[in-house]
């Protein structure tokens, strides 16, 4: 078994279960206090516009990625993402968990990163997690073939070794247009409003999930993301640029991913995540512009 983290299983079971406060004793019926960093405790958590089911699905948030409590209501919590530059919303209350300071997730451990679109994060009791790409989880030990990791309920979880990647301090520096072709992973994907993961995601989301797996974490919405990177040219696109789209109202409402070849990689209500034509139709007509987020010369 090859040893990555000196600290001790012994001590991360001691973490959670001698000093975890729970989510029920922790928060009280105080609506509004002062932050409080939790983390999400399942696959991935619905966070919505309003304290209800029936209100609009704004975005998802990972397991394991943190998640700032400003107010609680009742069964929810709101507050922001810092995985999604502060992204807000409501998350039932029971999807979050909060561990102390010197747990695993926040005391700056390596973190694996879930290539897969999806994959099974096994339990010792057999059970299993669905997990999504771009969970982030921290790093324990490996050991014959799985990255053992800490899940944020206190248990330990075993991930295929080539389902993910260890980050390191350049993850997400140096990632290559063939990098971003892989998001050919999430073809067929549905069209989910507001989602980031294979069960369903939006054309931002889409575009999230794409570069965060590379270490690269874009704003949420596609007006935002047409704010980052470089603008370029029609004519001197790239593999990897993002190209912009007004397909409703007068501000941009939708993006993709440039494949080459005139051809971009989106998640359109019609046909989910799929491969549209830039050169013709509908979305030649609505082309605004297009971004760099790669690092490279125009």
């Amino acid at each position: 078994m090859q040893r990555i983290v000196i600290t001790g299983l012994a001590f991360l079971l001691f973490t959670f279960s001698s000093v975890e406060l729970s989510v029920a004793s922790k928060y009280s019926s105080v609506k509004k206090q002062k932050e409080i960093s939790s983390i999400i405790n399942v696959s991935y958590s619905a966070v919505y516009a309003k304290p209800a089911v029936k209100s609009e699905l704004v975005t998802e948030v990972l397991l394991g990625d943190e998640f700032k409590v400003l107010k609680i209501n009742d069964e929810w919590v709101y507050g922001s993402i810092p995985s999604q530059n502060g992204y807000s919303g409501w998350v039932k209350k029971k999807n979050i968990i909060s561990p102390l300071k010197d747990s695993p997730f926040f005391k700056g451990f390596h973190l694996v990163n879930v290539r897969m679109p999806e994959e099974k994060l096994l339990l010792k009791d057999n059970s299993y997690i669905d997990v999504y790409a771009g969970t982030r989880l921290p790093l324990l030990d490996i050991n014959n073939g799985y990255y053992v990791v800490a899940v944020p309920n206190g248990l330990i979880g075993y991930l295929p070794a080539d389902s993910a990647i260890i980050e390191n301090e350049d993850f997400g520096k140096n990632v290559t247009p063939e990098d971003i072709l892989d998001a050919v992973d999430f073809y067929e994907s549905r069209y989910k409003w507001g989602g980031i993961t294979t069960s369903g995601m939006d054309c931002s989301g889409f575009v999230y999930s794409v570069f965060r797996r590379n270490g690269i974490f874009m704003e949420r919405n596609s007006y935002m993301q047409a704010k980052e990177g470089m603008e370029v040219p029609f004519n001197n696109l790239r593999t990897g640029d993002l190209v912009f789209f007004k397909t409703k109202g007068n501000r941009i409402s939708h993006v993709g991913i440039y494949m080459g070849q005139g051809n971009f990689m989106h998640s359109s209500k019609k046909n989910g995540v799929y491969i549209s034509s830039l050169l013709e139709g509908y979305y030649k007509k609505r082309f605004v512009k297009a971004m760099r987020i790669l690092n490279s010369t125009p």
